[in-house]
C-alpha cells in the first residue's frame, strides 16, 4: 500500500518537525491528487514559517496535529487520481506544496498553462501560492532539483532589484547585503549587476569562504566587522537575516547615510520585525514578492514580467549550477525521513550553504 505521509512543525519550536502518516484521501468530484515527486528545503522555509501565522502560510496546508504547521515547500509533482476533467492523469506540475509525499488539490481557472487550487482554505494568500504551472514530463532531473532550490528565491530576488530599480536604487552609492551566503542574498547581488554601486557581503566567519567564493559581491565582511564598512557612503541595506541586533548596528553606523531598509528575509529571526521607532534613520520596509507580482499582473505585466524573468533565471541558473564550479552541491535524500533533521539544521544556523537538499519522497 501506498504510504500518505507529511512533515509538521511545532509552531512554537520551529526546530522541532515530526514525520506522520496520514490517511489516503477519497476524491470529492472536482478534485485531483498529486503525488509529490521532488521539492527543496532551504532557509527560505523558515521564512515561510516565521510568519506562518502573520502572513497566512498556515493556512495552506492544514496539520493534523494541534499547535503544528505544514512548512510549504517549492516542487514538482504528477496528479495520479483526477475527478477534474480539465486536470488528466499524467499531468505535470511546478508549484507550492507540503513537505509531503501527496497534496489533494480542487482546480480551479484552468488554462493551458496552469490552474489554481481553488480549495477553500488556500483562499486569502496571494495568487502566486495557489497557481500550478503545467510542465513537461521529460526534463533533466538536475535542472529540476536546481529550479526547485532557487526558482522560488530567485524570483523574491528578482522582484526586490525591480522594485529598489523602480527607484533609481534610492540613488545608493553601495549596498549592504547581510546573510549574504543565502540563495536569497546572493540571487539579489546578482539581481543588482546594473548597478554600479559596490555590493557588500555581511555574513559569518564561517561563511565568508563560500560567499568569497560566489563571485557576486564587491567585498565581504563579517558581522563583528560592520563597522570597517564605509560609513560616509549612501548606503541601502538589503536585510535577509531580519536579526533585530544587527538591524541596530547597521542604523546607528550609517545614520543619516542609510538611504533605504529593505527586509526580505528572516535567517536570523522567529518572529515578524516589531516596530522600533528609536532606530536612526528610516524604518525598516518588508518586501513582500507576492505583493509585487500581484501588481505587475493588476498593470497588466504579468506575460511581459514572466517574459524578462525567465530568461534572466536561465541566465542566473546556468551561472550557479555551471558543471565545473557549482555554487552548490546537490544533495539528494530519498523519502522524507532527513527532513526533521534538515529543518533543525536551518533553525539552529548549522546548515552548510554550499548543500542544496532536495527530498524525492516516492523514493523511501
Amino acid at each position: 500500500m501506498t504510504r500518505h505521509a507529511r512533515v509538521e512543525s511545532l509552531k512554537s519550536d520551529l526546530g522541532v518537525a515530526d514525520l506522520v502518516d496520514v490517511p489516503a484521501p477519497q476524491l470529492d468530484e472536482g478534485e485531483v491528487l498529486a503525488r509529490i515527486e521532488r521539492f527543496a528545503l532551504t532557509t527560505n522555509n523558515m521564512t515561510y514559517a516565521v510568519y506562518g501565522d502573520a502572513l497566512g502560510y498556515w493556512n495552506l496546508f492544514p496539520a493534523e496535529q494541534d499547535g503544528y504547521g505544514c512548512m510549504p515547500a517549492w516542487g514538482f509533482a504528477e496528479i495520479i487520481e483526477s475527478r477534474a476533467a480539465d486536470v488528466p492523469v499524467g499531468t505535470r506540475v511546478f508549484g507550492y506544496f507540503p513537505i509531503a509525499t501527496h497534496l489533494t488539490m480542487r482546480p480551479t481557472r484552468v488554462t493551458a498553462r496552469s490552474f489554481v487550487d481553488g480549495a477553500a482554505h488556500r483562499t486569502g494568500t496571494p495568487d502566486v501560492y495557489n497557481l500550478y504551472e503545467l510542465q513537461p514530463r521529460d526534463t533533466d532531473p538536475r535542472q529540476d532539483s536546481l529550479t526547485a532550490i532557487y526558482r522560488p528565491l530567485f524570483i523574491t530576488s528578482y522582484t526586490a532589484a525591480d522594485y529598489l530599480r523602480d527607484r533609481d536604487f534610492f540613488d545608493a552609492e553601495q549596498f549592504v547585503i547581510s546573510s549574504a551566503s543565502s540563495k536569497t542574498a546572493y540571487g539579489t547581488a546578482y539581481c543588482l549587476a546594473d548597478s554600479p554601486a559596490p555590493k557588500i557581503a555581511l555574513t559569518s566567519a564561517r561563511n565568508s569562504y563560500f560567499v568569497n567564493g560566489l563571485g557576486l559581491y564587491t567585498a565581504t565582511r563579517e558581522y563583528a566587522d560592520l563597522t570597517a564598512v564605509d560609513a560616509t557612503k549612501r548606503t541601502v541595506y538589503v536585510d535577509l537575516s531580519g536579526d533585530p541586533a544587527l538591524r541596530r548596528r547597521v542604523h546607528e553606523h550609517f545614520g543619516d547615510q542609510l538611504a533605504f531598509d529593505c527586509l526580505i528575509g528572516s535567517t536570523h529571526a522567529d518572529h515578524l520585525p516589531e516596530e522600533d521607532n528609536s532606530l536612526p534613520g528610516p524604518a525598516p520596509v518588508f518586501f513582500f514578492a507576492a505583493l509585487q507580482l500581484d501588481a505587475y499582473k493588476a498593470e497588466g505585466q504579468s506575460r511581459a514580467f514572466m517574459q524578462r524573468y525567465q530568461r534572466d533565471e536561465r541566465g542566473f541558473l546556468k551561472h550557479v549550477g555551471h558543471p565545473e564550479r557549482p555554487s552548490i552541491e546537490l544533495l539528494e535524500h530519498a523519502g522524507l525521513e532527513d527532513a526533521p533533521a534538515v529543518i533543525a539544521g536551518f533553525h539552529d544556523g548549522s546548515t552548510d550553504p554550499s548543500t542544496g537538499h532536495v527530498f524525492i519522497p516516492g523514493a523511501g
